[in-house]
């Protein structure tokens, strides 16, 4: 069984490109996304997500989405649980 995050929301402000000194393409952006559910005042809330992609991603990112720009996102938490114990073995 997988566990998997999808996150819907819309770009706060155009995506930031950069190189890396590897020649390696970075894009950050924040995700703006929605609570479901209204608080006791009939308001909902939301959440700030900062983002980062790399390569081929980040490229399409710059060009295709801008501020304002309606996103998904969709994560394997199993993929990144593995990304996160890879980490932490070659830190350690």
């Amino acid at each position: 069984m997988l566990n998997r995050v999808v996150l819907v929301g819309r770009l706060t402000k155009d995506p930031d490109l950069k190189v890396s000194q590897n020649n390696i393409s970075v894009a950050t952006f924040t995700l703006a996304v929605n609570r479901p559910i209204h608080n006791s005042n009939g308001e909902r809330g939301g959440r700030f997500h900062k983002l980062c992609c790399f390569r081929k991603q980040a490229e399409n990112v710059n060009q295709y989405l801008k501020k304002g720009s309606l996103a998904v996102l969709m994560v394997d938490c199993k993929a990144v649980l593995m990304i996160i114990r890879w980490a932490a073995s070659v830190c350690d």
